[in-house]
């Protein structure tokens, strides 16, 4: 059986991701990886992805704040659109190897499949500002 895709990944990330963002009390991560992927394989993409966020959740939030525009702060984003942005800002900054254009590309995907367009357009325009300065 073959493995998750790496945007099945992002996709099966941001579904545990953000059932642990909406109750972080009663959710236990091994049951939300057998909900989510019922009975899917996966490589260590995923564990990956979601370890690294919640290990960096404070730096992510520190990060997507800094380029919020004036009057917003962390708080009025919705959950959808604050785990996203986490996903493609860690993607970003600690995995090298995911290009700029990947991670902004998979974090749209992410918006339109959980979200609207108005989230799509927010979670492009904080993602703009972390394009590579080269």
């Amino acid at each position: 059986m073959a493995s998750l895709t790496r945007h099945e990944s992002r996709q099966a990330a941001f579904q545990i991701l953000f059932a642990l963002e909406k109750d972080p009390q009663d959710s236990k991560i091994d049951d939300l990886y057998d909900i989510v992927l019922n009975g899917k394989t996966f490589d260590d993409y995923l564990p990956r992805l979601i370890n690294g966020v919640l290990g960096s959740k404070n730096d992510l939030d520190e990060q997507i704040s800094a380029h919020l525009a004036d009057g917003w702060a962390i708080n009025r984003i919705n959950k959808a659109d604050l785990v996203i942005l986490r996903l493609a800002i860690y993607e970003l900054v600690s995995i090298k190897a995911t290009p700029y254009k990947v991670a902004i590309d998979e974090a749209v995907e992410l918006t339109k499949t959980f979200a609207d367009d108005d989230d799509r357009k927010f979670v492009n325009g904080v993602l703009k500002n972390f394009a590579p300065t080269n």
